[in-house]
């Protein structure tokens, strides 16, 4: 059970600890109250398929991926595994080294929701990383179809007060009676190229839309309470995540095209018409032949000798020249 947070638990995230392991213990701590946090809303925050989303917590020591130094503990909600698959196998392979070594942490890739605990304050926040190319290019393409258009200012329009939005660090308050459609033009044409190096100690120029309370008003509430409060919050923004996040059925970046050929191109293993190939399973193993088509299953048509044959491109291999 969802015990609420203490004095000690925004404490460990004074600057002087940041970078030391020996604060280590009191974050798991807080990482542990954030990991059973998510159980009381499991069922309730779910992709736009209905399926869980995926729960993960930063590490709470000093690593590669926050640069060795813990500003803050976070708990992520994102897309399942199998959907994460599909997207980083793309967008892993455009980024230089470099790029993937200064951030490896999956969210660089995906949209996410994030409950997040620092010294000051407790945020529950939607949050795009520039590098989420195929979510962000997603919300874009859905700002200018007028009618999706409507309906994300209707949603921002019916939140209560006290959300803010904005470009980390550049956050100002959500006000519904902006030009909003002009605003979020505006803020996704501020984010960094995707790839571009992060500096160190920093604060990472994420895409935030999101609810912050002072740590004296979480912690004058009870367990129950700031639970509740977490969970209302969530449950506000989930709508804004369903409506970003890429699947293949909110796909308007023909995404869904590009996957497919990728599969394709798997299945077949890169065979072509007029590949020598030798068969290494089944009743024609050992024989030799000429790949004659190939279909979009990874299924070939072989000629062994004068007869064409129906193959799947994983039981035969190219054969020696």
């Amino acid at each position: 059970m969802f015990q609420g947070f203490c004095v000690a638990d925004f404490d460990c995230y004074e600057p002087r600890k940041w970078k030391s392991n020996v604060f280590n213990r009191e974050r798991l701590d807080v990482k542990q109250k954030l990991l059973t946090l998510a159980e009381t809303v499991t069922g309730e925050v779910l992709g736009a398929d209905g399926t869980p989303l995926l729960v993960e917590a930063s590490v709470e020591h000093p690593a590669l991926g926050n640069h060795k130094q813990v500003e803050a503990q976070h708990l992520f909600f994102s897309r399942h595994a199998a959907a994460r698959k599909e997207i980083d196998g793309i967008l892993d392979r455009k980024r230089p080294i470099a790029s993937l070594l200064d951030d490896p942490t999956p969210q660089r890739n995906h949209l996410f929701l994030a409950v997040t605990v620092s010294q000051e304050a407790l945020e529950v926040s939607l949050r795009l990383h520039p590098d989420a190319e195929v979510d962000r290019q997603n919300l874009v393409r859905k700002l200018e179809a007028y009618y999706e258009a409507e309906r994300i200012l209707a949603l921002l329009r019916s939140l209560p007060t006290g959300y803010h939005i904005g470009v980390l660090p550049a956050l100002v308050p959500l006000d519904a009676t902006a030009p909003l459609l002009e605003q979020l033009h505006a803020l996704i044409a501020q984010l960094p190229v995707s790839g571009s190096l992060s500096v160190p100690g920093q604060v990472p120029h994420l895409f935030v839309l999101g609810h912050q309370v002072s740590r004296q008003e979480i912690l004058a509430q009870s367990g129950p309470d700031q639970a509740a409060w977490i969970r209302a919050r969530l449950i506000e923004l989930l709508p804004f995540y369903q409506w970003i996040a890429w699947s293949r059925d909110n796909d308007f970046v023909s995404m869904r095209d590009v996957l497919d050929k990728e599969k394709a191109v798997k299945r077949q293993r890169g065979m072509q018409k007029g590949d020598r190939v030798r068969v290494v399973h089944g009743m024609l193993s050992g024989k030799d032949g000429v790949v004659q088509e190939i279909d979009a299953k990874g299924h070939l048509k072989v000629l062994v000798g004068k007869m064409v044959v129906k193959i799947d491109a994983a039981d035969v291999e190219r054969s020696p020249a």
